[in-house]
């Protein structure tokens, strides 16, 4: 997938053919905000794959996450302007809005009882001497915490687990092209095994009662879900390829001819019997 922010502009907004993951999505999104003066860049994150809430298994870098720091003309009377913030809007169920770059920053997710945390730490295999102030700044990282499971439960009190892991370096576009094709083309890569897309939308009910109360709409493995505040729900359960397409139009809007299921034939992702 071409993830440079002119191409990803046109297939998103110009043709409406369809998103992209974190490359495409945050790319664009940086080239929006340098265009508006803002200071802003790149770096690159590692997920946590664990299965469990409180274990980390951290895969290689796959994921782009951007630093932002606000231009004088937008400053409110509480900002400096030094102050620098995590955008994400590449990540499924991950942040909704800026965050401060603070260690221990705690901001609520998009329904309650979420609530996102970053806190400095370090890779659990790093070789350097976190105790050695001469190689302590070479071992830091940040982390994104959340305080639910993956199907929005809440955790034990004070019990977090990573979302991914991330380090201030700065990355380029060609940093993130190259980055892509592994992600695509690695048979360990999420996006390899699984096809997932994510929707929030305004929440079910009244929207006089609901008011800015939002939802979301997950595609992941055989499942459709959807949550918002105190519910989760399977909408729907996929047995094959057309199944999956119907449903990609159904609740996503999102079409494809039937035939492009040839696209996940043989994958570990497929869902088989494969009838198309």
């Amino acid at each position: 997938m071409v993830v440079a922010p002119q191409a990803i502009y046109k297939r998103a907004v110009v043709d409406r053919a369809g998103g992209s993951y974190c490359f495409g999505q945050q790319t664009l999104m940086l080239g929006m905000l340098l265009a508006m003066g803002y200071r802003a860049y790149g770096c690159t994150g590692r997920v946590n794959t664990a299965p469990e809430p409180t274990d980390i298994e951290f895969e290689t870098r796959s994921h782009l996450v951007l630093l932002v720091q606000i231009p004088t003309h937008h400053l409110t009377t509480a900002e400096t302007g030094n102050e620098t913030y995590i955008v994400d809007v590449g990540f499924g169920l991950g942040i909704v809005r800026p965050m401060l770059l603070s260690h221990n920053e705690e901001m609520p997710g998009l329904f309650p009882p979420e609530r996102h945390r970053l806190v400095k730490a370090y890779h659990p295999e790093s070789s350097l001497d976190t105790t050695d102030p001469a190689t302590e700044p070479f071992a830091q990282k940040w982390r994104l915490e959340i305080n639910t499971t993956r199907t929005g439960q809440e955790l034990p009190r004070g019990t977090r687990r990573t979302l991914y892991q991330f380090s201030l370096h700065q990355y380029y576009l060609e940093d993130f092209e190259w980055l892509s094709v592994m992600v695509q083309s690695n048979p360990k890569s999420l996006f390899w095994n699984n096809l997932i897309v994510v929707l929030y939308a305004p929440a079910k009910g009244d929207s006089a009662e609901m008011g800015e109360k939002m939802g979301v709409k997950v595609m992941m493995g055989p499942k459709v879900t959807y949550r918002e505040e105190g519910k989760y729900e399977v909408w729907k359960e996929m047995k094959n390829e057309a199944d999956r397409i119907s449903a990609l139009k159904e609740y996503f809007n999102i079409e494809y001819p039937l035939d492009a299921a040839v696209n996940v034939q043989n994958k570990h992702g497929a869902l088989g019997p494969q009838s198309w």
